[in-house]
């Protein structure tokens, strides 16, 4: 699997006196190699999804034409885009969140310290899950 950043994704500008803690995955189990296709098969299908603030996938879709998975919809197999689909709502994270650390208090990267506020955010990432021949599943979150 690989993260990237989904296409037309909000750049957050994070204040000195806040931190961004990114989603951190508890459980990623990856899709099932469709059995309905044939084993010399091969596919990169990129799945965009939405992180909520309890950690929980909201909702997942494929995503076309990035230069990580640049097949056209047309192209791929739909049951490998419903595996992957499937897999991706199955996650679980450790919710994204925004820290804010109170006055003449040093903003730490692990929002570590007292009185500071942590607030949970959903967010909007991208995995690229690669089949391979031979039945293999990866998956790498899409970076830009």
């Amino acid at each position: 699997m690989q993260m990237v950043l989904p296409p037309m994704a909000e750049v957050m500008d994070v204040p000195k006196d806040k931190t961004f803690l990114m989603a951190s995955p508890v459980t990623q189990p990856l899709p099932a190699f469709p059995s309905g296709v044939q084993r010399g098969a091969s596919a990169r299908v990129c799945i965009e999804f939405v992180i909520d603030e309890n950690g929980a996938v909201s909702s997942a879709a494929p995503l076309y034409g990035l230069p990580e998975c640049p097949a056209p919809k047309e192209e791929l197999d739909p049951q490998f885009i419903i595996s992957a689909v499937e897999a991706a709502g199955r996650w679980q994270f450790l919710a994204a969140a925004i820290c804010t650390f109170p006055d003449g208090v040093d903003a730490t990267d692990d929002c570590s310290g007292e009185e500071v506020v942590v607030t949970t955010v959903a967010i909007k990432i991208a995995y690229v899950f690669s089949f391979e021949s031979g039945g293999r599943v990866t998956a790498v979150a899409r970076r830009d």
